[in-house]
């Protein structure tokens, strides 16, 4: 896969979790109160609607200048991952997880100074949908960097 493919291709991705995380934060804020929780699957899945100002699981709450920093060397980090090696379709999407879901609470902290979240599991600090593309993302990226270097098919040639 060529670098502007992949540069491409983890864009699209990007705007589209990006899309996503905001339309959903934006039907939660205009359909529910704040600390207002519906059961989908009682006891299990809850929508809950929280403003957490805080990173994950609300560390760092009031500390906006540090997330901020955090969030703009990760996207840098994400960056480079995308332009200094041979991409990969798990390089590629990994990292547009992860920047559409950065540039999904990044605005949130931005504008509002706080991150709406809202899905919530009970046994879980409660987040939304950016931080699942991020999960996802930083998951996919470990893979590919566990994965063996000649991730080519073996030749019919090979010799025992």
């Amino acid at each position: 896969m060529s670098r502007r493919t992949a540069l491409l291709g983890a864009l699209v991705l990007a705007l589209a979790v990006f899309a996503v995380d905001q339309g959903l934060k934006r039907l939660v804020e205009g359909s529910m109160r704040l600390g207002e929780s519906i059961p989908l699957i009682d006891g299990v899945l809850h929508l809950t609607f929280i403003k957490n100002p805080g990173g994950a699981f609300g560390i760092l709450g009031g500390q906006a200048g540090i997330l901020l920093l955090g969030s703009a060397v990760a996207v840098a980090f994400v960056l480079w991952m995308l332009l200094a090696g041979e991409p990969t379709r798990a390089t590629t999407a990994g990292c547009g997880l992860i920047l559409g879901g950065a540039a999904g609470n990044l605005v949130d902290r931005i504008l509002e100074g706080e991150v709406t979240d809202y899905v919530d599991l009970r046994v879980w600090p409660i987040f939304n949908a950016a931080d699942v593309a991020i999960v996802l993302g930083v998951g996919l990226l470990l893979l590919a960097a566990l994965r063996p270097e000649g991730d080519a098919k073996p030749s019919k040639e090979a010799a025992p």
